[in-house]
């Protein structure tokens, strides 16, 4: 019943993916003389897989959930044509594989714990990568701040300070060397200043990034120096961030008092109280 119920699933799958052929392949047709990629094989087997994950990825069903993903991936740094590919083989074909692996080895319920399993585990992977890249790039741009305040009192325009930089401080600040790439190319393509400052710090996700772009925004449009405003944003992340420090080194103290209760209170008790409860077992037996 099961290999029936498989066989079945595989036809239908079947069935759609060669309705939805010949539109997949005008879709190409037509990317392929947007970007003027003539005859060449390997763009256009690129233009193939990005019509077919672009047209999946676009679906009721999967719309939301991609959205989702795709700002968690944005923020880990990776370019949003690689996204898709990404979020389809992790977070779809990888969960369906599990499940497939389960119906080979153990069972139905073996496959149906591995499917969801695999689909839950991608998701709550790719947030929690998100959430780190955002811890780290927000200390980076503690640094960054730094480095771009003595850059523009030493006589550097905002530009300039970027393409120095994203070229000088790659080491220091490597999750965060890709936004400054992105503003550097934004700025090469002739977009304006503000345009690429809110490119690269849009959301709150990254709060000093965020405030260090609308400063640069505000000094670029209304003039004057901002180096003391700066200055002044880098005090407050690091307030911010002592201020996390001490909260996780209290946490980590009320965890070691929660298992110095669990470990050694019982031990205590019968140090203290073993040989009372001794002496009153004899004297019961007696």
């Amino acid at each position: 019943m099961v290999n029936f119920m498989l066989a079945l699933l595989c036809a239908l799958l079947a069935l759609w993916l060669v309705f939805k052929a010949g539109r997949w392949e005008r879709r190409r047709k037509v990317m392929g003389r947007l970007h003027n990629h003539g005859g060449d094989e390997t763009e256009s087997q690129d233009l193939v897989a990005l019509g077919l994950s672009s047209r999946l990825i676009s679906s009721a069903l999967m719309r939301e959930d991609y959205n989702e993903v795709y700002e968690a991936l944005k923020l880990t740094g990776k370019e949003p044509e690689k996204i898709p590919t990404l979020y389809l083989a992790f977070c779809w074909v990888l969960p369906i594989a599990l499940a497939l692996l389960g119906i080979l080895l153990k069972g139905p319920f073996i496959a149906l714990f591995l499917g969801v399993v695999g689909f839950i585990g991608s998701r709550r992977y790719f947030r929690s990568v998100a959430k780190v890249a955002c811890h780290r790039q927000n200390q980076e741009a503690i640094e960054f701040a730094q480095l771009l305040s003595m850059l523009l009192e030493a006589g550097l325009s905002i530009e300039r300070a970027f393409r120095v930089a994203a070229v000088q401080s790659r080491p220091m600040i490597p999750g965060l060397v890709h936004r400054l790439d992105r503003f550097n190319r934004l700025m090469e393509s002739g977009a304006e200043r503000g345009v690429a400052l809110d490119e690269i710090g849009e959301g709150k996700q990254i709060p000093v990034l965020h405030s260090l772009t609308r400063l640069l925004k505000q000094g670029g449009a209304l003039g004057g120096a901002i180096s003391e405003s700066i200055e002044q944003l880098i005090l407050e992340a690091q307030d911010v961030e002592k201020s996390r420090i001490k909260e996780e080194v209290n946490r980590v103290g009320a965890k070691m008092t929660v298992a110095m209760m669990i470990f050694m209170m019982p031990a205590l008790f019968i140090i203290v109280g073993g040989p009372a409860g001794v002496n009153i077992v004899q004297a019961i037996t007696r």
